[in-house]
């Protein structure tokens, strides 16, 4: 049925222009009619279906895997050639890139661009280069012209992981791509601003950023409720409230997609189904001894981390991924019994990407999820927890009928195409997932036109409208959590001697050379002395970290204390007490305090923002000062021992949460003004 008959642009390197009825189609196929796929005045849901039919078993298996892609010059290739726009390399790998953990065989992770386009068939990519504007534009586009040129003609959906945060320190697989879009607070800065409808906003204006460069597709966000304090991702969710973390997903859904997909939309991909947060001992899926979720709370999984997911489903997000865990029969009882595999059995336990009671019973029939599944990286060759007896082949067959649709971090159909071809799995099986991934992008008009400007993309993405909003969040997510009317607000034109210091993790000397330059900037009649003992004023920012690549090891405890962190605790301890000390601690995690906070002056929490943007909010700027703490400071080390990894702080009561030297509580939603 003919749904409208507004002519769009048309985007064409490739195909011919042909008319039908006084309008203009692209003739994809190239066979000089007009096929109905082609015909953009029929649903996006009609012209999958006729595509899908079109399709070779190979197409479809393409279709349903999604891989890392590099332009030829891309340092993450082992050959990069310097100017050279497209990859002409295939690349394989004998262990994970993210894990590192030895593959059985060498595995294609990423493609030569022609052998992805029309030899594997792909046409979902991940980018992970970091590009300037024109020059990410006219990559995406290159690569556009190749897809367009191939038997049908179906364009490129570019995916990415969040790009749009600060992160002084990039990380590959997490924010990896950071500095060129417009720079907002990291997702506990934006859980401190408590702001759903700054988050549609965001989501709204981010989206045209990601568009004008070429990448429609969002690996993001978090939905995951954050119950253990030591999980390394934890600076990845928006906090402890399940409430408040439904209203976020809501509205950035609804910011990136709009009402429903379209040319304008950056599709969503809501993560980590049915909710990461319950790590034991804080160890992570991505690890085989961090691989069970297990609940010791009676309903806990409705109560705290499902709610973020249905407001996601309820917000019509495009995709949802599940994680790499699997649930566990020791647990509580979760889920209602028609839901479980037998009177006596709760749980299959077999990772989420492979359970079809979660993805299909639970998140499809129960909650009304209509998208697609895309799993995480590596459910097949990697992370395929409690399949692990299963070939490859029989893996793909196994996700796919529990209900898994696109594979994340591929490159490679092959052993999904043995799937088909040892009977493992029905050809006619792909068609339902390939007939949902057509339809996202055909809602996201790419078939009409797949093409951006350079011009256009230099101009939007990282705009000043949008990076000034941008900073503005920054700027009101600093906590101040404990003040001092002597020393705050800070006095921009003060003549005093400070002592700027950095302790913790990860290049700390660069953040510590960033730390300077801030105060020369903001304050320039400050004179910064080599020293506590010849300065006025001390500024220590602690920034310790759990890395999850790096501190997640078998048999190792994880801990929250900065300590173990890389913070030194001792040398913050000797400026305290030589001299007035404003101490900032940057939450990544919800560190113990009790070392660090009774010696210093006044205490400001950050969530990865710019070191400039935290003096200028101390010193009252824009009223300085906004955040409320996105968790709850833990008293110490054994009540998070004590207390069950399902349910988040905020809800553990007052012996859980840190009471400071002055007497105040340091729970959830904390924070004073100047």
């Amino acid at each position: 049925m003919l749904q409208n008959s507004t002519q769009p642009d048309l985007g064409a390197r490739a195909s011919n222009i042909i008319e039908v009825d006084g309008l203009k189609f692209k003739d994809l196929d190239g066979d000089g009619q007009l096929s109905p796929y082609e015909d953009w005045r029929l649903s996006a849901e009609e012209r999958a279906t006729d595509l899908v039919e079109r399709m070779t078993t190979e197409e479809k298996a393409g279709l349903m895997i999604i891989g890392s892609h590099h332009p030829g010059h891309s340092s993450f290739l082992p050959n990069p050639k310097e100017g050279q726009l497209l990859n002409e390399e295939d690349v394989w790998r004998t262990e994970n890139p993210i894990t590192g953990v030895p593959f059985t065989e060498p595995v294609l992770v990423t493609s030569s661009t022609d052998g992805a386009i029309n030899e594997r068939h792909q046409r979902y990519l991940i980018v992970r280069d970091n590009l300037r504007p024109a020059e990410l534009a006219t990559w995406t586009n290159a690569v556009q012209e190749i897809a367009e040129r191939s038997r049908l003609g179906i364009p490129v959906v570019f995916a990415s992981n969040p790009r749009n945060h600060v992160a002084l320190v990039a990380q590959f697989g997490v924010n990896e791509s950071a500095g060129v879009f417009s720079e907002w607070p990291g997702e506990l800065g934006l859980a401190a601003l408590r702001d759903p409808e700054l988050m549609e906003t965001f989501g709204e204006k981010i989206a045209k950023e990601w568009r004008a460069g070429g990448i429609h597709k969002l690996y993001g966000y978090m939905a995951d409720l954050a119950s253990e304090p030591r999980w390394s991702r934890f600076n990845g969710t928006f906090g402890e409230d399940p409430e408040l973390i439904s209203d976020y997903i809501a509205a950035v859904v609804r910011g990136m997609q709009g009402p429903s997909l379209s040319a304008a939309s950056v599709s969503t991909t809501i993560k980590h189904f049915p909710g990461g947060g319950v790590r034991l001992d804080g160890h992570d899926p991505h690890f085989a001894w961090g691989q069970t979720n297990e609940y010791p709370t009676e309903n806990a999984l409705a109560q705290y981390h499902l709610p973020p997911f249905q407001a996601a489903v309820d917000a019509g997000c495009a995709s949802i991924m599940p994680y790499y865990a699997r649930p566990m029969n020791n647990s509580a009882p979760q889920l209602e019994e028609q839901l479980w595999m037998n009177p006596t059995t709760q749980f299959e336990e077999v990772a989420f990407a492979y359970n079809r009671t979660f993805l299909q019973d639970l998140l499809r029939d129960k909650m009304g999820f209509k998208g697609y599944i895309n799993s995480d990286s590596g459910v097949i060759d990697a992370m395929m927890w409690g399949v692990e007896d299963l070939t490859e082949p029989e893996r793909f067959a196994a996700a796919v009928r529990a209900g898994t649709e696109i594979f994340s971090d591929m490159s490679n159909p092959a052993r999904l195409l043995e799937a088909v071809s040892q009977g493992h799995l029905e050809d006619s099986e792909l068609n339902g997932p390939v007939t949902r991934l057509l339809t996202e992008i055909f809602q996201l008009g790419l078939f009409e036109n797949p093409y951006v400007s350079e011009d256009t993309a230099e101009a939007v993405i990282g705009a000043e409208e949008v990076s000034a909003m941008g900073r503005k969040a920054q700027l009101d997510s600093v906590t101040l959590l404990r003040g001092n009317d002597d020393l705050l607000p800070l006095k921009t034109d003060s003549a005093v001697k400070v002592y700027a210091w950095v302790t913790g993790r990860t290049k700390i000397d660069q953040v510590q050379g960033k730390l300077e330059d801030a105060f020369r900037e903001v304050f320039p009649q400050v004179e910064l002395v080599a020293s506590e003992a010849e300065a006025d004023l001390a500024f220590v920012w602690a920034r310790p970290e759990i890395a999850l690549f790096e501190d997640d090891r078998e048999g190792v405890s994880l801990s929250v204390d900065p300590r173990d962190n890389g913070v030194d605790v001792d040398r913050v301890q000797a400026i305290q007490a030589a001299v007035p000390t404003i101490l900032a601690v940057n939450f990544t995690n919800p560190w113990i305090l009790s070392e660090l906070e009774p010696g210093a002056a006044a205490v400001v929490g950050t969530y990865e923002i710019k070191p400039d943007i935290i003096l200028r909010s101390l010193a009252g700027e824009e009223g300085g000062p906004k955040g409320k703490l996105p968790l709850t400071v833990p008293a110490s080390a054994q009540v998070i021992a004590d207390s069950p990894r399902d349910v988040p702080g905020m809800f553990l009561g007052s012996d859980y949460t840190y009471v400071d030297s002055t007497g105040v509580a340091y729970a959830y939603g904390h924070g004073l003004t100047l």
